[in-house]
């Protein structure tokens, strides 16, 4: 299978070949995507989380940067899991974003974890599924967790919980609330998920 290089910063990815169709997903500078079809200058590729989507070959080079290093990985830590979460703080709200430029809630999700060599999938439906997630109470909610948001059991909005009753989470913004000033979130939440166990391990 042919592979591809992100070369931008940031690359929109996008559901078909053109830049009027729907922004699905973002990839980053170095970031290796796997090439399942060609459609003029457009690539369907497959991202390392298994997301399909369409690039522009603008964004991309077939010349391997090669300029990764070993480095060691965040180990996890209150401390450090909250300084990454508020760097996205005033980010806005785009759909299929997932940087500091514009993401959504689930793309959020999905970058702060990645720190920490958590690989999410894209998508809060099939985050809620996870299956190294434990899913725990509001009484022993702990910094980490991911409270998960529906209606008749459809999952559509996800947010992260940081302690002393607040969550942040892409909702017009990236932004940090209470969670007792917001009834009609309250109203709407279906699961709460503990990544916990991961990351004492």
């Amino acid at each position: 299978m042919d592979k591809v290089y992100v070369i931008t910063e940031v690359a929109n990815l996008y559901k078909d070949s053109s830049f009027k169709s729907e922004l699905v997903s973002q990839a980053f500078k170095n970031e290796k995507l796997s090439v399942l079809d060609k459609s003029n200058n457009w690539y369907k590729v497959k991202q390392w989380d298994n997301y399909i989507s369409w690039i522009n070959s603008f964004y991309v080079s077939q010349i391997d940067p090669n300029t990764k290093k070993n480095i060691d990985l965040h180990m996890f830590t209150e401390e450090k899991f909250l300084s990454i979460c508020k760097e996205y703080l005033g980010t806005p709200y785009l759909w299929g974003g997932k940087s500091v430029y514009g993401c959504d809630c689930s793309g959020l999700v999905q970058s702060v974890y990645k720190n920490f060599n958590l690989l999410l999938p894209r998508d809060s439906s099939d985050q809620i599924n996870f299956e190294p997630f434990k899913e725990v109470d509001i009484s022993n909610i702990s910094i980490a967790d991911l409270l998960f948001f529906g209606k008749n059991k459809i999952i559509n909005h996800v947010a992260i919980y940081i302690g002393n009753g607040e969550i942040i989470h892409s909702s017009g913004c990236v932004k940090i609330e209470k969670l007792k000033n917001n009834n009609n979130l309250m109203k709407k939440l279906q699961k709460i998920k503990s990544p916990r166990e991961i990351f004492d391990e």
